[in-house]
Order: C-alpha cells, then sequence, then structure tokens
C-alpha cells in the first residue's frame, strides 16, 4: 500500500486539495469563496446529511451562479437585487421526488449525499495523483478554449478543474427521477402478474409525445449563440447546436477520434436512444442528466449574453462526462464501437466521473422498500498515491451486496484504464466484522423471506393462545418478584397492571399478537422448516432438535419484528413504558436487550411447536431444507470425499458445517430454484401428478448454463464472506475455484454439471420433482 490506511485520510486528501486552490474572484479580496465551499465541506465531513449536503450544493452553485452580475468587479449592480438559481431548483425536485417516491420500489438509495461524496473523492484523486492532473491540463490545453481559469504562466489552474468535474459530479443524477418512474411501473406490473404466471414479464421504457422538444435548447434573441462555435468547428455544420444530442454526439466524437461513417452512427444512436432503451430494456438517467444540464445553462448563458464558448467547452465537457458514465460501458464498449478501455486522455472528467461513481458505497441513505430494512453503517478506509489506490469498504452491520468488492474491482478493470492513473492498480475490498460472519443468519433480509400464509381460523386462535402465554409469563415473572420480597420493577409492574384476554385487548395490541402469529411461517423458514399437518409422513421437528443459535436469531428476529411494529405504530423509545407517551424501554437493539427481556423473545420462539401442536399441526423439515442437505451430501461424496461421515445422516452431516457455510447452501438452494425458473423449469411438490423431469433430461447446453450460473452465484456468496483468490486456506479464506467459469478447473466444470444432472434423483428423494413451468 502506497501509505498507511487510514479513516481520516478522505478528510486529509480534502484540506490538501484546498489549501493548494485559488479561486478568480477571490483575487482582489473582495470575496472569500473558497472559505465558503471549505466550511460547508468540512460541515459535511463531520456529519453527513442531506441537509448538509445541500449547504455543498448551494455553496458550489451559489459561487458559479451565471448571472447578470460581474462578480470580479468591485462595483455592485444596484439594481440586482437577487436571481433564481434554476439549478438548485432542479436539484431540489430531484430530491424531494427520490425521497418521496423511491419507497415504492424494492431498492433505491440516496443520490443526493452520494453526489456530494463523489464529488469530494474526485478533489481527493486529483490532488494525490499527479498523473491524473497531467491528463486533465492537457486536456484542457489542448482543446480550442482558451478562457481557462490559469495562471499568469498560461498554466491551468486547480479552479478549472474543480468547475468542470463539481458541474459534472454534482449533477450526474440530476435525471434519476427518470428511472424511478421506470422502476415503479415495472414492479407494480411485474409484482402483480407474477403472483399469477412466473413466465409473465415486461419491459418498460418512457415514451414522449415530442422528445424533441425535451431535446432542445430554448433560442433566444439574438439567436447567435452557436455562431462562433460553428466556425471553428467544421464537422459542426451538419449539426443542430440547440439540440443537446446533436451536441453530445460531436462532442464524444471529437474525444475519440471518431471517423464520418461512426460519427453518423453515434448520432443516429443517441437520436433514436429513447427506444433502443425500450428495445433493451432499461433506462440509462446520465442520459436525461445530460440533456438537463445542456438545456439549463444554454437557456442561462443566453439570457445573460455570456461568451457561448463557455457553453460549449467546460459545460459541454461535464454534460458529455454525465452522458459517458453509464452510456460509454453500455454502449461504446459494444457494436458497432468497441472502443477499449477509457483513458483520462480522451476525457478526463467522464473517466474521473466514472470511477468515483462506482466506488462510492459509504453511508448511502436508503430509500426503497427492501434498502429501508437494511442497516448501511458503512466506513471507508482510503489511501491514494502516484502509483496505487485502496479502498476498504468497513461494514459494520448489514451486507453491501453479495460479491460487491469483486464486482466493482471488475468493472472498474473492464472499462477503465486503470494502469495509466495508478500504475499498480486499484485495490477494492470490505472488511466485515467477524460477528456479522459468526451471526451471518440474522443478516437476512426479512421481508424477502418466502413462506405461505397459513388460515385465519389460525392465525386468530394462535394469536390467542400467544397472549395467553405472554400473560402466563408475566405473572409468573410478578409472583417471584412478590416472593422475593424485592422492589419489584417499575415496568414489570405496568405489565402486570395492563394484561387481559385476547378478546379484551385494544386493537392495537390485538393486532400485535396476530402479527406475531402471522410471522411464525416466516421464522421457521429461516431455519429451513414449514407447518405441515400432524398426518404429514415427516418426522416432528421439536425445538431440542435445533441448536442455541438457531433459537436465539429467531428471537433476535422476533424482536426486530416487534421493533418495527412499535416504530410504525407511533413508539419511541423511553426509560419506563408509558402509554400516553408511547414510550417503551425496550425499543432498542437486541445487544442492548437485559438478559431477562431477551428470555421473553426466545420463549416466544421455543413455544411455536406446543402452540401449533393444540391447533392439529406440527414443525417438519421444509422439503427445499431436506434438498439442500441432499445436495450437500452428494457434494461431500463425490467432491470432498474426506468430508462425509456415512455413520451420519444427511442432516447430522450437514449440522457439522460452520454457520457461515450453511447459510451459503441454503442461499446457494434458493438460487438454484431461481436458475431453473429462467430456462422455465420449477420445483414441486412430489405429490402433485404432473410428468416430472428426470435425472438425464437436460440437454448439455441447459447444464452448463445452470452449472455456470451456479457458479457465479457461489463466488459471489464467498466473496461476499470475505473470500478472495488463492491458494486453499481456510484461516485465510482463500480458494483457488473463485474464477470465471471459463477459468475453473475442467473436473470442476464437470462436478458442477453433475449436480445438475442428478438434481432430478436428489429432489425425489425428498419428496420434490421438476416440472416445466405452464
Amino acid at each position: 500500500m502506497s501509505e498507511e490506511l487510514n479513516i481520516y485520510n478522505f478528510k486529509n486528501y480534502i484540506d490538501d486539495f484546498f489549501n493548494d486552490l485559488e479561486l478568480y474572484d477571490d483575487y482582489d479580496g473582495r470575496h472569500d469563496y473558497k472559505g465558503i465551499l471549505k466550511a460547508s465541506i468540512d460541515v459535511f465531513l463531520n456529519f453527513e446529511s442531506d441537509y448538509t449536503a445541500k449547504e455543498v450544493y448551494r455553496s458550489f452553485f451559489m459561487i458559479y451562479q451565471i448571472t447578470g452580475e460581474d462578480k470580479s468587479k468591485r462595483e455592485d449592480n444596484k439594481n440586482l437585487i437577487s436571481e433564481p438559481n434554476t439549478l438548485l431548483n432542479l436539484l431540489n425536485v430531484m430530491e424531494k421526488y427520490e425521497k418521496n417516491t423511491g419507497e415504492l420500489i424494492d431498492r433505491q438509495r440516496d443520490h443526493f449525499i452520494h453526489s456530494v461524496n463523489v464529488f469530494l473523492l474526485g478533489l481527493a484523486i486529483y490532488t494525490k495523483n499527479k498523473r491524473y492532473r497531467r491528463a486533465f491540463k492537457n486536456y484542457v490545453k489542448k482543446s480550442q478554449y482558451e478562457k481557462y481559469y490559469g495562471h499568469e504562466n498560461n498554466e491551468v489552474s486547480r479552479e478549472e478543474f474543480l468547475y468542470r468535474w463539481g458541474v459534472a459530479s454534482l449533477l450526474h443524477d440530476i435525471g434519476y427521477p427518470f428511472e424511478i418512474v421506470g422502476k415503479q411501473l415495472k414492479k407494480i406490473i411485474n409484482d402483480g402478474v407474477k403472483s399469477i404466471s412466473n413466465s409473465y414479464s415486461v419491459n418498460l421504457g418512457i415514451d414522449f409525445d415530442d422528445f424533441d422538444e425535451f431535446n432542445s435548447i430554448v433560442k433566444m434573441d439574438p439567436y447567435d449563440f452557436a455562431d462562433n462555435y460553428r466556425k471553428r468547428n467544421k464537422r459542426s455544420k451538419v449539426l443542430d447546436l440547440y439540440k443537446p444530442t446533436d451536441i453530445l454526439a460531436h462532442k464524444v466524437a471529437k474525444d475519440f477520434k471518431f471517423n464520418n461513417e461512426k460519427f453518423r452512427l453515434l448520432k443516429k444512436h443517441l437520436d433514436g436512444f429513447i427506444y433502443y432503451m425500450r428495445e433493451k430494456d432499461f433506462i440509462d438517467h446520465g442520459f436525461y442528466s445530460a440533456i438537463l444540464v445542456l438545456n439549463s445553462y444554454g437557456k442561462i448563458l443566453q439570457k445573460y449574453d455570456k461568451n457561448n464558448i463557455f457553453f460549449f467547452y467546460p459545460i459541454v465537457d461535464s454534460a458529455s462526462a454525465i452522458l459517458l458514465h453509464n452510456y460509454y460501458n453500455k454502449t461504446l464498449q459494444k457494436d458497432p464501437f468497441n472502443l477499449k478501455k477509457l483513458s483520462p486522455k480522451s476525457n478526463p472528467i467522464a473517466y474521473l466521473l466514472i470511477l468515483c461513481d462506482e466506488l462510492q458505497e459509504w453511508n448511502r441513505q436508503p430509500f426503497g422498500q427492501i434498502d429501508k430494512q437494511k442497516l448501511h453503517v458503512n466506513e471507508l478506509s482510503i489511501s491514494i498515491g502516484e502509483n496505487s489506490m485502496d479502498v476498504i469498504y468497513i461494514i459494520k452491520n448489514g451486507s453491501m451486496g453479495l460479491g460487491f468488492s469483486k464486482d466493482k474491482r471488475d468493472f472498474i478493470n473492464n472499462v477503465l484504464d486503470i494502469e495509466s492513473i495508478f500504475v499498480k492498480g486499484i485495490f477494492v475490498s470490505s472488511d466485515v466484522e467477524p460477528d456479522i460472519e459468526e451471526g451471518i443468519m440474522r443478516n437476512i433480509d426479512f421481508e424477502e423471506i418466502q413462506a405461505p400464509d397459513i388460515l385465519i381460523k389460525n392465525i386468530e386462535e394462535l394469536a390467542s393462545k400467544i397472549n395467553a402465554n405472554y400473560n402466563n409469563r408475566i405473572n409468573q415473572d410478578y409472583d417471584e418478584a412478590v416472593k422475593s420480597g424485592e422492589e419489584i420493577d417499575e415496568n414489570l409492574e405496568i405489565s402486570h397492571n395492563s394484561l387481559v384476554e385476547f378478546n379484551e385487548l385494544s386493537p392495537e395490541y390485538k393486532l400485535s399478537n396476530l402479527r406475531q402469529a402471522r410471522s411464525i411461517p416466516k421464522k421457521l423458514n429461516l431455519i429451513g422448516c414449514e407447518i405441515a399437518p400432524q398426518d404429514d409422513e415427516r418426522e416432528e421437528i421439536t425445538f431440542e432438535d435445533l441448536d442455541e443459535k438457531e433459537i436465539e436469531n429467531l428471537a433476535i428476529f422476533e424482536h426486530q419484528e416487534w421493533c418495527r411494529e412499535k416504530r410504525g405504530t407511533g413508539w419511541t423509545y423511553g426509560p419506563v413504558k408509558d402509554e400516553v407517551l408511547r414510550e417503551n424501554p425496550n425499543i432498542v437493539g437486541w445487544d442492548e436487550l437485559s438478559d431477562e427481556i431477551k428470555q421473553y423473545d426466545v420463549d416466544t420462539i421455543v413455544i411455536i411447536p406446543e402452540l401449533l401442536n393444540s391447533l392439529g399441526l406440527k414443525v417438519v423439515r421444509s422439503k427445499i431444507r431436506l434438498l439442500t442437505y441432499k445436495m450437500q451430501e452428494y457434494f461431500e461424496k463425490n467432491i470432498e470425499k474426506d468430508e462425509y461421515d456415512p455413520e451420519l445422516s444427511s442432516e447430522d452431516n450437514f449440522k457439522k458445517l460452520p454457520d457461515y457455510v450453511k447459510y451459503t447452501n441454503y442461499k446457494q438452494t434458493n438460487f438454484i430454484i431461481k436458475i431453473l425458473n429462467e430456462r422455465g423449469y420449477d420445483i414441486i411438490d412430489k405429490n402433485d401428478k404432473i410428468d416430472a423431469i428426470k435425472s438425464g433430461d437436460f440437454d448439455e447446453h441447459d447444464l452448463e448454463h445452470f452449472a455456470e450460473r451456479e457458479h457465479y452465484g457461489w463466488c459471489m456468496l464467498k466473496y461476499d464472506l470475505g473470500w478472495r483468490h488463492g491458494p486453499l486456506d481456510v484461516e485465510e479464506k482463500t480458494s483457488p475455484n473463485l474464477v470465471k467459469w471459463e477459468d475453473l478447473d475442467e473436473e470442476l466444470q464437470e462436478n458442477n454439471m453433475n449436480t445438475f444432472r442428478n438434481l432430478p434423483d436428489m429432489c425425489d428423494e425428498v419428496g420434490l420433482q421438476i416440472v416445466k413451468s405452464e
């Protein structure tokens, strides 16, 4: 590493950038714009929130707001009192829309705080890497733009980078609401229809009555906005320079030295990009962001009769970078353009935006339904030098996603020419704290668990029995406290005095018991169990069959659900339970609970088999869980032969595995079901009279697809648990098999394919079958 990793490096890098920064409008001492911007950034770094992020935006876009005022002169324009800042207005719209509508989709995270961190990360890289600074300055000086911020020796100043980078990084997601709209509509349609048919899917796109009207810059008198630029650039004479897509096509073609044929292809592709996105089923917010930036600055610059060269160089440079931050890898690296890795010499702002946008993952506020359920409390450890860059995401709680570190490394190395800036490369990794790995089952997203609903009559009876069990426990604790002669705890006294039968409960507490009853199938699913009638052939599972960790995990889930319920109905933490103030001392994390309170949650889990027995039901191992055992048994028998003990059952062999390996296997089984669904197959109960797929029925093409996808899923799970490629070493968490499918040993490829060849037989042994989807 170039220097010791330190969580404070990032702040120090920003300080270094500002130490060597001079702003043009600060020269005569009239302003202290640098101080204003630095103050807003310092506050943001000390407390990252949407409020402090807004202050960074306000400072930057007020300093660089284009108005009728000449800020570099001493004399005041007495007539200019205030001026609307249209760019800040656009940003306010984006922020409100993202917060208010993001919760209607599964996954949606902040792009406001994110953009400020992207901005700051770019400043840090510029400061610490001489090769990047040289690439940027050469790019500016080789252009026809003479108005850049410079020093007396005609050297490009740091402010020129600050301005172009600030516009690009802070506005690169301004069009994100376009993408949210598509996600919302797709979720609504697919979620509804998928409940009827797994085989149905829908592609969506955004349509315009008149896209040309959106894709245009307002023309203002005297209509000479583009004249000077057109005289300088012959190729631009065939373009409409009031049309953002034409401007972007011209800029990209110049940067990448396209010949006339490729230039025409690019122009045609951008003109029809809204239809291309619909065909390929995606929405590129960068495309809309770039157009919005050009629309805004084009009108403002005409309004104040500013030099149009200012628009066609720094602003178009920033807008093209915004376009390229998605467009480069999704379009320009594919047919018919086939560009290689992006070099900073071609477009240094686009290069940096792609890099920083991909790396910025820390402290992003969740808005989506699923993301809200997860904790994203992460820190950044960063080291930037002349030859290398090291980024470690410190995960305190939750998960950054399966294999995210490897995905980021692969993306960066496939899209960017990293060695041209960091000759020793960029290292991206995550530091997962040990307690997360040991308690990996606790990090499963409870809202994503698929479990069948139970009948309302059973829920009602279960809820009544749950309330009775709670009452019995409180009475027991109260009686013991009275007998001991000690002072009775105030919270226990309050709980004891409020006990009533289920039918006498308030609506709120009645619903609380119903919630707990409804969640029983989900909790059982977590440990590979399900509810079945007493006459089911499978052996009943009592909680004596489970280890303490499984029971504790379920108790934690119950407590988390209870906390969500309380917060959702207006309760907050308070030292003493208070029904009027709606405060409760137990609305805290599991580790903050007393042992006595934890035991209440444990008791709600341990009594589940007894509650179900009273309704003529029982707990059994789910057939999908039994399939997990069977697949692990197959793996140990045929591949890792030393691990298999023939004296033990498949379940007992499975119990020997570490907790995180069990978790990997559970997830892999579900992933395999998903893989089969992709090819039109379902795993269903064997009792259903349907012609089943037998071993040997899959063709080789399907088998290789299944095996490759399964290997990819396995790799992602391993990476998510901190494993890396290397010689097999369990303690160091390295494996030689963490490679792409095509680089995997042929014998291992064949083993993976054999798993799927034998999957129908394994399903049959546990009462399941594979069938073609309807």
